[in-house]
């Protein structure tokens, strides 16, 4: 598929009024890979009459399609693992003491990041003799990926992807079509679809946030909104966790950096 530079900026316009996303210049090649599958299965062959398609018969389930093309990426059991050995170490030691502990896990994908916060918090737990009842929200722009995420269930080359055997022989159990994790961790999660970019007020306050890997989606003026908003449903004293790359801009208030054994995260003041 040949993408035009008039496709392309078209493109960008649609994929960011329609989820926030911002699309660089250079990623023309990206466009053509992931969406040449969905252009397959509609059965049109350019961009334009994908584009086309959308805005003659608005379909929701089709733009979400095209969304969920554009975001999947590769997702990893403790992916970033001195951030939940800071979890472990210290951050569930310290919220340990009070009586129920919240997780955001704010771009769940399949659900990974979310179980590993569950097994991390459950270690750590252990270690300190501490049982509050722990809640996780786990949050995805892409309903297929909530679909997935809810079920539990992983292939062998899933969990292959940063799960240590031992915690797979401890904590799942083989079904058909792989392996789920066990109900004890699916308790612990709800699941839902959340596009970062609209109101999510009523997502509830946590203790503990992880939002990384989906803020270098969007531009620089909508990430500091969202980390603005996401800074509000933390609360006192609440983590936040970014990627190992990220960095929250100085028009974000309130939140402290702190960085520990290599490991850097935040701390709402």
């Amino acid at each position: 598929m040949e993408i035009t530079a008039l496709e392309f900026q078209r493109f960008q316009t649609f994929l960011k009024v329609a989820s926030g996303i911002s699309l660089a210049d250079n990623k023309q090649y990206l466009v053509n890979n992931r969406l040449r599958p969905l252009l397959n299965e509609i059965g049109v062959d350019e961009l334009d009459d994908l584009l086309s398609l959308i805005e003659a018969m608005p379909d929701d389930n089709l733009t979400m399609k095209v969304v969920e093309a554009m975001t999947t990426n590769e997702t990893f059991w403790f992916r970033d693992s001195l951030h939940f050995h800071a979890l472990e170490q210290k951050v569930v030691t310290e919220l340990g003491e009070k009586g129920r502990i919240s997780l955001w896990s704010a771009a769940c994908s399949t659900g990974q990041e979310a179980f590993s916060l569950s097994l991390s918090i459950d270690k750590a737990l252990r270690l300190i003799n501490k049982r509050p009842t722990v809640q996780i929200v786990a949050t995805d722009i892409s309903e297929k990926n909530i679909d997935q995420a809810k079920q539990g269930v992983y292939t062998d080359i899933q969990l292959s992807r940063g799960l240590p055997n031992e915690t797979k022989i401890d904590h799942f159990k083989g079904v058909r079509g792989g392996w789920q994790i066990a109900d004890k961790h699916r308790s612990r999660v709800s699941f839902k679809s959340l596009n970062l970019i609209n109101d999510f007020s009523d997502v509830g306050e946590f203790d503990v946030v992880f939002c990384r890997n989906v803020l270098i989606y969007f531009s620089m003026s909508t990430k500091i909104d969202i980390l603005n908003r996401i800074a509000q449903r933390m609360k006192q004293g609440a983590y936040l966790f970014l990627s190992s790359s990220e960095q929250v801009p100085a028009e974000v208030k309130g939140l402290q950096i702190v960085r520990d054994s290599g490991c850097k995260y935040y701390r709402k003041r």
